[in-house]
C-alpha cells in the first residue's frame, strides 16, 4: 500500500515537473494542424535563429540560478553590449570590438559577483540596482538613440548562411558545448552546484563559496555580452532598450528545463528544452496574429506559472 502511495506521488510530480513541455507538444500538434506555415523549413530555421540569441545567456543563467542565485541585470548587460559594440566597431573594427565588449559585459557580472558573493547583498537588489545603472549608460552613451554599423565584416558575419542557419545557432551550440562540459566534468561545476545546494555545508567542507557565486555572475556577464554582439550581428545596430526581456525570458526557460530556484540542481543541457519551449510559444503566438503587448502578458503568465510549479513540487520533493 505504501509502494503504491509513493508511486502515484511519484507519477503526480513527474507530470506537474513536465506540465510545461506536455502543453508545448499538444500545442505543436495544434499549430501543425491548423497553421501550415508553421511546420515549414523557413519557420523551422526562423525559431533555431531567434532561439540562439537568448539561449547563450540563458546557458549562464543556468548556472547562476543553480548556485542559488538569479541576476536582473544581464538584460542592461544585453542591450549596453549591442551600444559598445556598435561604437567600437565604427571606431576600430570587428576584433577590438569583441574582446572590449566581452571585457566590459564580464566586469558588469563581476561587480555583481563582487557585491552579492563579498559584500553579501541580495541578489534582488545588488542586479535591480546595476541594472538600472547600466541601461542609464548605455542611454548615455548613445544619447538614448540607436546606433547603426556599416561594417562590411560585420555584414559578411551577418549574411553567412548554412541552409538558411545563420552563424547565430552555431555560437549558441559552441557556448552549450563549452557549459556542458564546464558543469559536468570540472571540479569547480560541482562547487557550484554543492554551493547551491547547501551554502554552508558547501563552505564548511573546504569550497571556496565566494569565489564560486562571483564567478558564475562573471560568467553570465560575459555570456549576455556575447548574445548581445550576436544580436548586434543579426540588427547592425545598437540601443539601451534591446534585450529588456532578457533576465525573466531566460530565467523561465531555466525553471521550465527544470533547474529549482532553490539551488543546487538543475542542467545547462535541459535548459535547451526551455528555450525552445518559449521560442516555439511566441513564434505560433505571433503567427496567430497575437499582438505583442498580449504576448508580453502571456510572458509573465508563463513566468508566473512556471515559478509556481518550481515551488509546487520542491514542496512535494521535501513531504
Amino acid at each position: 500500500m505504501r509502494k503504491s502511495t509513493l508511486d502515484k506521488k511519484y507519477i503526480i510530480t513527474l507530470l506537474i515537473e513536465n506540465a510545461v513541455t506536455v502543453f508545448l507538444v499538444g500545442f505543436v500538434i495544434f499549430m501543425v494542424f491548423t497553421k501550415r506555415s508553421f511546420s515549414t523549413w523557413d519557420n523551422i530555421v526562423n525559431i533555431i535563429n531567434e532561439s540562439s540569441i537568448y539561449g547563450i545567456a540563458a546557458c549562464a543563467m543556468t548556472v547562476v540560478v543553480i548556485s542559488g542565485e538569479f541576476d536582473l541585470s544581464s538584460s542592461s548587460i544585453f542591450g549596453w553590449s549591442t551600444v559598445i559594440f556598435v561604437i567600437c566597431i565604427n571606431a576600430m573594427g570587428i576584433v577590438p570590438a569583441f574582446f572590449i565588449t566581452l571585457v566590459c559585459g564580464a566586469a558588469f557580472g563581476a561587480l555583481n559577483g563582487l557585491l552579492i558573493a563579498k559584500v553579501k547583498m541580495p541578489a534582488f537588489v545588488a542586479t535591480l540596482g546595476t541594472m538600472i545603472a547600466i541601461k542609464g549608460l548605455a542611454y548615455v552613451m548613445t544619447k538614448a538613440q540607436p546606433i547603426n554599423t556599416n561594417n562590411a565584416t560585420l555584414k559578411a558575419i551577418g549574411s553567412f548562411n548554412m541552409g538558411g542557419i545563420s552563424i547565430i545557432p552555431i555560437v549558441y551550440l559552441g557556448v552549450l558545448v563549452l557549459f556542458i562540459w564546464f558543469m559536468r566534468y570540472t571540479k569547480f561545476g560541482r562547487d557550484i552546484y554543492a554551493t547551491g545546494g547547501n551554502y554552508e555545508v558547501a563552505r564548511l567542507s573546504g569550497i571556496n563559496v565566494v569565489f564560486s557565486k562571483f564567478i558564475v555572475f562573471t560568467m553570465l556577464g560575459a555570456a549576455a555580452a556575447l548574445a548581445g554582439m550576436m544580436y548586434g550581428v543579426r540588427i547592425k545596430a545598437g540601443w539601451a532598450p534591446y534585450g529588456q526581456d532578457l533576465a525573466l525570458y531566460c530565467i523561465t526557460a531555466t525553471i521550465i528545463g527544470g533547474t529549482s530556484l532553490l539551488g543546487g540542481t538543475g542542467s545547462v543541457g535541459k535548459t535547451v528544452i526551455g528555450v525552445l519551449v518559449l521560442a516555439v510559444l511566441f513564434n505560433a503566438l505571433t503567427l496567430l496574429g497575437v499582438s505583442g503587448s498580449m504576448q508580453k502578458f502571456i510572458r509573465g503568465l508563463v513566468l508566473i506559472t512556471v515559478i509556481m510549479l518550481d515551488a509546487v513540487v520542491a514542496k512535494r520533493q521535501k513531504e
